[in-house]
């Protein structure tokens, strides 16, 4: 019975609700909140409640008690990812309420947590939903993205001359820190040429639309000097040119004309944003990243309970990469599992990741435009960046996982 409840399981609000209130939570979450709130407030609240109309009871419920596990066609990242989240939630949550950790530090770890699992929950309760709830998830996703890049154009007072001239601040809350705003401003010129190789008027007249909000998502990066998304959005952008003048050759001079175009446009500004990036690699190289991780293996290594269990959710240390204060978080994935969760914790990890990979791979291989659009995100906040804490984070890991089941990307006809 429990199986064909699970089997069953497609949200509590029907066959296409679940999409649909997965699109309103990423367009409140663009629009009103921000990619690392300090409190639950009444924005967050609401996308909490989306996310679990979207997701029903059964998945998340089976998930976190190792239920769903009897089902005996789960698929290898699925088998992986249960076990993986039930030891990170339940070893390194008692290690901190045993060591007495702040409640709200660990909250602070536990919510990211459940961000980062998130398809183990969405994946299933969206599989009755049919195709379109891949391009609905990717759609909310564009969408939180530019909302997010209006909100820090607007914060900037739309100075659009001052890219490539000085480098521009972030903000008080990080706005382009969010996955989704790099997916939207790689997958937007991605499905710009998509409709310009398919043809029809209202695809052409929606090409210049997409490739604009690709602009701004572009030129806010560039503004604001991040380095490594620029670099993984300009290696994805050629990579998925190519495949398109390679799929249809006759895009090749419309190619050649939008990038001499974009030279001509916007050539000082190009120009400017690259040697400011070069002169921020030169002036704080990888921000510290390096003596980050010699402090956690430090950190970890002075007990040996620490080294195998880590010292649970809710853990502080002294950081180097934040001048030596006492703070909760790291800036990679790995020295944060290893701190909260000890070896142990890094090993369930991996193998929840490891489980993914042949995932992306074959989006990759089979849906370039798509696997293109999700691999610079995904690598920032998994390898990079402290964005793995963030919903975008577990919402782009569901739509990887949903378009390699259904078998479609964000532009397919």
């Amino acid at each position: 019975m429990a199986m064909m409840m699970m089997g069953a399981e497609r949200g509590w609000i029907g066959r296409w609700g679940g999409g649909a209130a997965l699109c309103v939570a990423l367009a409140l979450y663009g629009a009103y909140s921000v990619p690392a709130p300090p409190a639950i407030r009444a924005a967050e609240a609401a996308i909490g409640v989306l996310l679990l109309l979207a997701a029903g009871w059964r998945a998340p419920l089976f998930a976190v008690t190792g239920h769903a596990l009897r089902r005996p066609d789960l698929p290898l990242w699925e088998a992986l990812a249960l076990p993986a989240l039930a030891w990170l939630l339940w070893v390194p949550l008692l290690r901190g309420v045993g060591l007495g950790w702040d409640g709200a530090d660990v909250a602070r770890d536990v919510i990211p947590l459940l961000f980062l699992f998130a398809p183990v929950a969405l994946v299933p309760a969206l599989r009755g939903c049919g195709p379109w709830a891949v391009r609905g998830l990717g759609a909310g996703l564009i969408l939180a993205g530019l909302l997010f890049t209006l909100r820090w154009w607007k914060d900037a007072h739309w100075g659009f001359g001052a890219v490539g001239l000085r480098a521009m601040s972030d903000g008080g809350v990080y706005y382009l820190n969010a996955p989704s705003v790099l997916f939207a401003a790689v997958a937007l010129p991605t499905l710009a040429l998509a409709a310009l190789a398919r043809g029809g008027l209202w695809r052409w007249l929606a090409a210049p639309l997409c490739a604009l909000g690709g602009a701004l998502c572009l030129a806010a990066l560039a503004g604001a000097v991040h380095r490594s998304a620029l670099g993984l959005a300009a290696l994805s952008g050629v990579a998925v040119a190519l495949w398109w003048g390679w799929r249809s050759p006759w895009l090749w001079p419309l190619l050649v004309g939008v990038a001499l175009l974009a030279v001509g446009v916007a050539g000082e500004a190009l120009v400017g944003a690259w040697g400011q990036a070069a002169e921020k690699t030169r002036l704080t190289g990888v921000n510290a990243r390096w003596d980050e991780a010699a402090a956690v293996v430090s950190h970890i290594a002075e007990s040996p309970w620490s080294l195998l269990f880590g010292d649970g959710w809710g853990a502080r240390m002294e950081n180097p990469a934040v001048g030596g204060w006492r703070v909760s978080y790291t800036h990679t994935l790995a020295t944060y599992a290893l701190l909260k969760g000890g070896a142990l914790g890094v090993l369930a990890l991996a193998a929840y990741l490891g489980g993914l990979a042949p995932v992306l791979w074959r989006r990759l291989r089979d849906d370039p435009p798509l696997g293109w659009a999700v691999l610079p995100p995904l690598a920032m906040a998994l390898g990079a960046h402290t964005s793995f804490k963030y919903l975008d984070t577990g919402l782009l890991l569901t739509l990887l996982l949903l378009s390699d089941e259904k078998r479609r990307g964000l532009s397919d006809p």
